[in-house]
């Protein structure tokens, strides 16, 4: 799709620790009634997110992307050694929402999830202050929810990766690992929740409990050809939010003129006009069902 340019303003954030953050925010003309903040995937530095923020702040949105710490701009090689993912969960997720809540005095404050980002949300403190979620990919690592090479590729990844941060003292960037470097624990502490198949906080308490505390609508979409989160995988992550309305949609490349999608090809500045406009008239539904919670 022809790329609507949208003017994204780049700042930086001051999580509860002093960490800084990078991030972009979009001010879309709606933003006072309706917001939202991407939460990306492992290793995934925001700028992938950019093409699909700017068409939803084209649409009215205002919209909040970041790099959590150790990630992208965010990087710090003095401390990323220590960051773990309840940093991310804890302090980054926080703090971003925090500034467009600061920003916007929105009246509907959702968040966008890709990939690990849903997993990450259930546990937030957000989770029980955020008035909808949309989860595109999102799924649990457990090997067993895979088939195939892609059951073959977590095996593999959770049997290596670690072999590799500990004979080089980091994970290398090669197509045979991850595409950006990411820190140690928040890749050991990953590996550990697929290999235990339970989520756990960083001294080991299952923290699994937390994604009760999320009560708001929620939208979980499947890629049909993504076989980094197949539906079975989906299916799980979202059963953890028990206490949310959850509504499960399928996204097939072909009902939108493409041969593949994959779990990155929603983000792409040529993605389908049809497809975003369709999810982002989800999201719209997010907000209607969200008046009427609040009602």
């Amino acid at each position: 799709m022809p790329f609507q340019r949208f003017q994204e303003e780049t700042l930086t954030i001051v999580a509860a620790d002093g960490r800084k953050l990078s991030a972009r925010w979009w001010a879309g003309i709606n933003a006072s009634k309706y917001s939202v903040v991407f939460i990306p995937a492992l290793a995934a530095p925001q700028g992938y997110l950019r093409w699909f923020a700017a068409y939803l702040a084209a649409q009215g949105w205002g919209v909040l992307t970041f790099d959590y710490r150790g990630i992208g701009a965010s990087k710090d090689a003095q401390f990323d050694f220590t960051v773990t993912l309840d940093d991310w969960v804890n302090l980054d997720i926080t703090a971003s929402v925090a500034e467009v809540r600061r920003r916007t005095g929105t009246q509907f404050l959702g968040v966008i999830a890709h990939s690990v980002g849903g997993q990450l949300l259930g546990q937030s403190p957000v989770r029980e202050y955020i008035d909808g979620a949309l989860l595109i990919s999102a799924q649990r690592g457990v090997p067993k929810l895979f088939q195939g090479m892609a059951r073959m590729r977590t095996h593999y990844a959770y049997m290596v990766f670690p072999l590799l941060i500990r004979i080089f003292g980091y994970l290398p960037v090669t197509k045979y690992t991850l595409p950006q470097a990411c820190p140690n624990q928040v890749l050991l502490q990953w590996i550990r929740w697929g290999r235990i198949g339970v989520f756990t906080d960083v001294n080991g308490e299952n923290v699994e409990p937390r994604f009760a505390d999320y009560k708001s609508p929620l939208i979980t979409i499947t890629i049909s050809d993504d076989d980094y989160a197949p539906g079975a995988a989906v299916e799980a992550l979202a059963r953890l939010y028990v206490k949310a309305t959850v509504r499960h949609e399928i996204i097939s490349p072909q009902n939108y003129g493409l041969e593949k999608m994959g779990h990155f090809g929603f983000f792409h500045r040529r993605a389908p006009q049809k497809l975003w406009s369709q999810v982002e008239g989800w999201l719209k539904q997010l907000v209607l069902e969200a008046d009427l919670t609040k009602s």
